[in-house]
């Protein structure tokens, strides 16, 4: 990112805007909020702000200020779409999260593949998918485990989604939709119920503080590695949400159309951001 040493209003609302897209991907499954702040070039400033917050928080300032109130706009923004959907109609709403994820994993494959992929890589990869799939499924077919929301799971939430901020291409949703806390923290969060949204907070800010550090040293020196575990994790997670039980024939074509949709979706947002950030001067 360009060196600014002069605070300008304009550049403020450019970074506040590209903040809402970061702020729109932390609530749409398969949107990774940590992969858009590497398109638009906020990840190294961020990373490096909160592994080194006493040092490196006033300089950064102007770019973290409009980027923390741009993703909290974002994310309040659309919050209550997505309750919507996913109250009118869970199967459809999980069909188009699914065809996100889907949408984003070209894009995360050649991410992964910048530096060569080594047995490591591969290795990394089979044994994610394998060990988190069959923990999924596990919890999904074989286990008697019922979660009720409450404070502590939503803390929960807030940490899942702070891995999904400090590790790049991890998106917390589908975990969350497993796990079936997904819809009603966002019903939570349309809300403004702060019985959700303060343990939100405390788990997205005290997981990024204390796993920025490592997740950065680990991408410089092992990036196929930890690219490829992202891959499989991301894997593992989504195909025990796909839906495959449909009220009607109708139904079953909807999802396969809303799946198809929210690929596209995914491919555009792909296609924008990098253009945003161009704009700018990234």
């Amino acid at each position: 990112m360009k060196d600014l040493k002069k605070f300008s209003v304009a550049y403020f609302f450019i970074v506040f805007f590209e903040a809402m897209f970061i702020g729109i991907g932390g609530i749409l499954p398969g949107i990774s909020g940590g992969v858009l702040c590497v398109i638009f070039g906020f990840y190294k400033p961020l990373v490096d702000t909160l592994a080194d917050p006493i040092h490196r928080l006033v300089p950064n300032l102007y770019i973290i200020l409009p980027l923390a109130l741009g993703s909290a706009a974002g994310f309040l923004c659309l919050a209550r779409f997505v309750a919507d959907f996913m109250e009118a109609n869970s199967t459809l709403a999980t069909c188009v999260f699914v065809g996100l994820i889907i949408g984003t994993i070209p894009d995360m494959w050649h991410d992964a593949g910048k530096t060569k992929r080594t047995k490591a890589s591969w290795s990394a990869l089979i044994l994610t998918t394998v060990l988190f799939l069959s923990l999924f499924m596990y919890l999904k077919f074989g286990s008697k485990i019922s979660i009720e929301p409450n404070i502590i799971w939503y803390f929960m939430c807030g940490v899942i989604w702070g891995i999904s901020i400090v590790v790049p291409g991890l998106s917390s949703s589908s975990t969350l939709i497993f796990l079936g806390l997904y819809q009603p923290m966002v019903d939570g969060v349309s809300q403004l119920r702060l019985d959700v949204l303060l343990p939100i907070l405390v788990g997205i800010v005290l997981t990024i503080i204390l796993l920025s550090r490592f997740v950065k040293n680990l991408y410089e020196r092992h990036h196929s590695v930890a690219s490829h575990i992202i891959i499989g994790i991301v894997i593992a997670t989504t195909v025990p949400i796909i839906p495959y039980d449909f009220a009607s024939v109708g139904e079953g074509v909807l999802a396969v159309l809303c799946l198809a949709g929210g690929a596209g979706i995914a491919g555009a947002i792909n296609v924008i951001c990098p253009k945003l950030a161009a704009a700018r001067g990234e």
